[in-house]
């Protein structure tokens, strides 16, 4: 029992998305089409994978050759920044953080002395949710409001190019606060790496790409996926964050009631072009960017104010987008003890990126 409430304790976040999705239900009701199934699966098969990449010693691999290309610290900060950018482009940014983010903590276990551990993290995940809004299959909102409004590639790509230009100028400036700490004094013994395990999930990597691009359907492919795994390496299992499947179920029931309230639907028909991109910024903020998304659509044609609003407004709060989330029990899982440094600095950039890109694109909107 008290092994239960240590956990439960543990992961507050979690405890509190479970009961206030309890309350919503109770207020209003539960349907199961309030969650999204393949966001949930997608998510549960990524992770088997990231910690089968760990375990294979893939990701200590790839530490060493970025060190390799790094002359300082900066540098490496920098260039996992940059690919976090671009990668979340075409992997979304569930995927780049899933993937990056872990590589980089692995390379701080080989730097115990580098002071920019919490900056950089914090980057990495800011980078990821800049560079996915870029093109229309880069996260789940794009995709949705692609499909919604039938936007033009061509004028989609013009709005989002200038939030992505800016961004990469505000990024290139914070990485100039990280100190340049020499590597060459780092002694690494070569690593390992197991390549038919390697290639075996690099493969089942791809599918999960494309299942989350929806060029496969998840409904049977991810438990293809599972199933593999469970006959390769079982264990990885046991390493899977169930808690944070539980939080971003919880926020699907929350937001599914949240959306059937009649004074909220008549509130946003109410919305011009600004306030509607207002809208999209603060509701990111309380039920994330892709419910956002999914809640402002239907009542208003504004495209562009709900384009810029919900994918500028991932940035804000730990809740603002589901891969911050992800990024933030990514850093809970290697450093639990200084949880709380990380949260007072990824606030301080989040809102300072949020107020600086929110008032730029503000006087953008018609």
């Amino acid at each position: 029992m008290n092994r239960v409430i240590n956990y439960f304790r543990d992961n507050r976040l979690m405890s509190i998305s479970l009961i206030l999705a309890i309350l919503s239900c109770l207020i209003g009701r539960f349907s199961i089409a309030f969650i999204d199934g393949k966001v949930i699966f997608s998510l549960f098969g990524l992770m088997l994978l990231i910690q089968g990449f760990e375990q294979v010693g893939l990701l200590r691999f790839v530490a060493e050759k970025l060190l390799h290309f790094s002359k300082n610290s900066r540098q490496l900060v920098q260039l996992m920044i940059l690919l976090a950018l671009v990668g979340s482009m075409f992997l979304t940014n569930d995927v780049a953080i899933l993937t990056l983010l872990p590589i980089y903590l692995k390379l701080l276990s080989m730097l115990p002395k580098f002071k920019g551990r919490f900056l950089g993290s914090v980057l990495i995940i800011v980078a990821a949710n800049l560079g996915s809004s870029f093109f229309p299959f880069g996260n789940p909102q794009n995709l949705f409001l692609y499909d919604y409004y039938h936007v033009p590639l061509g004028q989609f790509l013009i709005w989002m190019s200038l939030v992505l230009l800016v961004s990469l100028l505000l990024l290139g400036l914070l990485t100039l606060l990280v100190d340049k700490d020499s590597l060459e004094a780092i002694d690494l013994k070569e690593e390992r790496v197991d390549r038919k395990e390697t290639l075996l999930l690099a493969g089942l990597m791809l599918i999960m790409i494309l299942v989350v691009l929806s060029v496969l359907p998840y409904q049977w492919v991810i438990p293809l996926v599972a199933l593999v795994i469970l006959f390769y390496r079982r264990e990885l299992f046991k390493e899977v964050d169930y808690g944070l499947l539980l939080t971003f179920v919880s926020f699907f029931i929350i937001v599914g009631n949240i959306g059937e309230a009649s004074f909220i639907k008549d509130f946003l028909k109410s919305l011009n072009g600004k306030q509607v991109y207002l809208a999209g910024l603060g509701l990111s903020q309380v039920i994330s960017n892709v419910p956002a998304a999914f809640l402002i659509a239907p009542f208003t044609s504004n495209q562009q104010a709900v384009i810029l609003g919900v994918n500028i407004g991932g940035l804000g709060t730990l809740l603002a987008s589901l891969a911050n989330l992800i990024g933030y029990n990514l850093f809970r899982i290697y450093y639990p003890d200084e949880t709380k440094k990380f949260l007072g600095l990824f606030s301080v950039v989040n809102f300072g990126l949020l107020f600086l890109l929110g008032t730029i694109f503000y006087f953008f909107i018609h």
